[in-house]
């Protein structure tokens, strides 16, 4: 549990839940989305995918500094 105190848990939560607000809001708009030029659209899915990478490195850098793992203790 010494993850608590480091702030790089918080910001984990902290792009959780900002990765959790685009959902929302990408399923809410998602008929405006679809009217979005092919530009537009690329635009967007790479911004998701920096996203998701991003969150996805705080992942590994949680577990291999401080043990925290819990993608794995969900499917164990």
């Amino acid at each position: 549990m010494d993850y608590w105190y480091k702030p790089a848990f918080y910001a984990h939560i902290l792009s959780s839940v900002a990765m959790l607000i685009a959902l929302i809001l990408f399923i809410v708009n998602f008929r405006k989305i679809t009217r979005l030029s092919a530009i537009e659209i690329i635009q967007v899915c790479s911004v998701l995918a920096i996203a998701v990478a991003a969150h996805c490195q705080g992942h590994i850098n949680l577990e291999k500094e401080y043990g925290y793992d819990p993608v794995g203790a969900i499917l164990a």
